[in-house]
């Protein structure tokens, strides 16, 4: 019996043995593999800052040829634009690292006629931080896939350490000497403790506990539901007690049931951890469950007399929300006649929710809820800032920030649309009086108040003594102002009176491009997003935007961009004659315009 124990003694001490040199191998492998991705990753983005430097060398070549600058007699003018570029005509005799690391070369670069020798710092010294940045990102993301590994590896190599301490158990337990015994253990404890911890840690519990710490999505969601009783039950019926043990009975296997009785006489039911595939299989469920125990205190009532809202969400959803959503499920389910029961995912549109929740968003308007954002425009030539775009953004209590378009639909009345353009077009100016820029302003009114003589002739009151009434453009979409020409005639002549412009917004054609001509208040144009989105992959689009640009420059017109989300749909910008353009490939809203959020 001693000869069996130490047998297993000594297959243990050999198995964490090879665990042991096994780990080391692999962090060997690892460290290696990972060395060289790191070295190839290093010169790959080398590769792509090297012909960035090139690239930028050519374009200057471009630009001074395209303004007919002679390298030698406008040599001044020459050389602070090329030092604007990162470059130097001469090297610097007075930098000692200049020399270690250029060994006094420089780079030509040709465009047509022009050619030019330029001096630059290397590209690795320039671009340095990013170098540094995006090596820290690599070495942490090795660190941590390291440590996922290695939980992995113990997770399928502590299974033979755990069969073997048990058979080990066994044995003792059969009049083995107790010092024996207690040695053995101790000596396999020792070498096999982590093995245990990552065993226990990978049980059903730790499972949770694992994928909370990686941001693993378990595939379960939580439902909540709202009940209605066409019919009313007795009043001497204890409703949440009742329902409460009928319910908990019926859903035994999940981790939390929760009932209350609401205020209204309803109730509201909490069901935890519904795998994804299940979650309409619980919802029926629930319905045949309230209507059975329902049938005991009124033996006429109906399927089709209880009707359920819910709300399927996962953990960390905004309760408010998941309320708000059952509300609007059950008021929908209460509408049909067959549909009994209703489910709206918490991923529901917040305009859905803002449409049933019956609240006036006026009100937070009014009460300065809302804050102002500014979506700067860029001309390409130049890239510098044209002119900002005014955007409103509310702050809804429960709903967080809305953008214009999910709160704009849901406002009740004109009186309300008249509002937010005041108050929008007063905050603007309170900016611009704070804030002194030669940059323009642009404000998107609503189609509605392009046709308000009320809201023009205030508009008119307004800007008396504005001092950056200049500064202000107007933007209405092209189909309002090609179908309603004669009755923009007095919102027009107002804002021309006061000295502000107008852009013409969504454009997306150029058919009666030529029709703008007469307009002298009107100062650009604005592509329709479907024109832009893509527009490097449809021909079709670039046909049209370049009929556009065409159209425009004989009537002496700007053409701009808008939602600009990638390099290709600019570089095709570009190439279509577009100057400017805006969108969240260079920056997203921007609040620093000034303080723009509304106290």
């Amino acid at each position: 019996m001693s000869n069996t124990l130490a047998i297993h003694i000594n297959s243990v001490t050999a198995m964490v043995t090879q665990l042991k040199t096994a780990q080391v191998r692999m962090l060997s492998i690892y460290v290696i593999a990972f060395m060289l991705l790191l070295t190839v990753f290093n010169l790959f983005l080398g590769e792509i800052l090297h012909q960035k430097v090139h690239i930028t060398g050519s374009q200057l070549a471009q630009q001074i040829y395209s303004l007919k600058l002679q390298p030698v007699a406008d040599k001044e003018v020459v050389a602070a634009l090329v030092e604007s570029h990162g470059f130097m005509l001469e090297p610097d005799h007075k930098s000692f690292n200049f020399f270690v690391f250029m060994h006094q070369k420089g780079d030509i670069f040709k465009y047509k006629t022009v050619s030019l020798k330029l001096y630059h710092w290397p590209f690795w010294i320039v671009e340095s931080p990013l170098f540094i940045l995006l090596n820290l990102v690599m070495i942490g993301a090795a660190i941590w896939s390291y440590r996922w590994w290695r939980l992995l590896f113990k997770q399928r190599n502590g299974v033979d350490s755990t069969s073997l301490l048990t058979d080990i158990q066994v044995s003792s337990s059969q009049k083995t000497p107790k010092n024996v015994v207690k040695l053995a253990l101790n000596d396999i404890a020792i070498n096999s403790t982590k093995v245990h911890i990552a065993k226990r840690k990978l049980s059903s519990a730790g499972d949770a506990a694992l994928t909370v710490m990686y941001g693993i999505q378990n595939n379960h969601n939580h439902l909540f539901a709202l009940l209605y009783w066409a019919q009313p039950l007795p009043d001497n019926v204890d409703l949440e007690s009742h329902f409460k043990i009928i319910v908990i009975k019926g859903f035994k296997e999940l981790s939390r049931v929760s009932v209350k009785l609401l205020s209204s006489g309803g109730l509201a039911i909490t069901l935890e951890n519904i795998p994804q595939p299940d979650i309409d299989a619980y919802t029926k469920r629930l319905h045949q469950i309230i209507y059975q125990a329902s049938l005991l205190y009124r033996g006429d009532i109906s399927r089709k007399e209880i009707k359920i809202g819910v709300c399927n969400y996962r953990d960390g959803a905004d309760q408010t929300v998941v309320y708000q959503l059952t509300k609007s499920a059950l008021a929908l389910a209460k509408q049909s006649p067959w549909q009994h029961i209703y489910r709206v995912p918490f991923n529901h549109t917040r305009s859905t929710v803002l449409a049933n929740s019956g609240e006036n968003l006026a009100d937070y308007i009014g009460k300065k809820k809302f804050m102002l954002f500014f979506q700067p425009l860029f001309e390409f030539a130049s890239g510098d800032i044209l002119q900002h775009e005014a955007l409103i953004r509310v702050r809804h209590k429960s709903l967080g920030i809305l953008s214009a378009k999910q709160f704009i639909p849901q406002l009740k009345d004109d009186s309300a649309i008249i509002l937010l353009d005041k108050t929008v077009l007063d905050q603007v100016i309170k900016l611009l009086d704070s804030e002194k820029s030669p940059m323009a302003v642009s404000i998107n009114l609503h189609a509605f108040n392009w046709f308000s003589d009320d809201y023009w002739r205030w508009f008119g009151q307004r800007m008396k003594n504005v001092a950056g009434a200049d500064k202000l453009q107007f933007e209405i979409s092209e189909v309002d102002f090609y179908q309603h020409q004669q009755r923009l005639n007095f919102a027009f002549s107002t804002i021309k009176s006061v000295g502000s412009s107008v852009l013409i917004d969504n454009v997306s054609s150029h058919d009666r491009i030529a029709l703008l001509a007469p307009y002298k208040g009107i100062k650009g144009l604005k592509l329709s997003y479907d024109l832009i989105h893509d527009i490097d992959k449809n021909v079709t689009q670039q046909k049209i935007v370049r009929q556009i640009v065409g159209s425009a420059e004989r009537v002496n017109l700007p053409v701009y961009g808008v939602g600009v989300e990638t390099q290709q749909e600019l570089n095709m910008l570009k190439k279509q004659g577009v100057i400017g353009a805006q969108g969240f490939y260079f920056t997203e809203p921007l609040h620093e315009f000034t303080n723009a959020i509304v106290d």
